[in-house]
């Protein structure tokens, strides 16, 4: 089976003479730079299995030295490059989805009609998940009170109060 890469965040500039890459994650609160994942990058639609020799953590993110890579030149090349690890090796907790897997899921309201399909999600506090369809937009908090299942498997999402949501 071959991996399904997912996109956890980018190589902003290189950082200091010696070729270290300012890298900010996607997602800061995420555990994945304290695992034993593997790095990609996407070269000319391939990916390449990044030699990483030190990776710490800074009040900007992260610096991360790449092997062969020793000089600002160097770096230059991977400024503004994502990176990208195989989706098997992100471990979630139940009731934990990736925003990957809910875009594009079809919605229903508790008429188990279709409401239309998530078309964003927006990170705060709270996170709100955008519903379109050709009738409506729906912007919905995700709470316990406004979703009542999420089935990736099959590609379904039942939601409660839509009407309050309406846009």
């Amino acid at each position: 089976m071959n991996p399904a890469y997912i996109d956890i965040g980018e190589f902003i500039k290189p950082h200091g003479i010696l070729g270290e890459l300012l890298f900010n994650l996607h997602n800061p609160l995420s555990k994945v730079m304290d695992s034993e994942s593997e790095f990609f990058i996407k070269e000319n639609g391939v990916y390449k299995k990044l030699e990483i020799e030190k990776i710490r953590r800074t009040n900007k993110g992260y610096l991360i030295k790449l092997k062969g890579v020793d000089s600002i030149e160097s770096a230059e090349k991977f400024k503004r490059t994502f990176v990208y690890i195989d989706k098997t090796d992100i471990k979630l907790d139940k009731d934990e989805f990736l925003i990957s897997d809910l875009i594009g899921l079809n919605c229903y309201n508790e008429k188990k009609n279709n409401i239309g399909t998530v078309s964003a999600i927006y990170s705060g506090e709270t996170d709100v998940m955008e519903i379109k369809s050709n009738a409506a937009v729906y912007l919905i908090p995700m709470t316990a009170e406004n979703i009542e299942t999420i089935d990736i498997k099959s590609s379904k999402i039942s939601v409660k109060n839509e009407n309050n949501y309406r846009i």
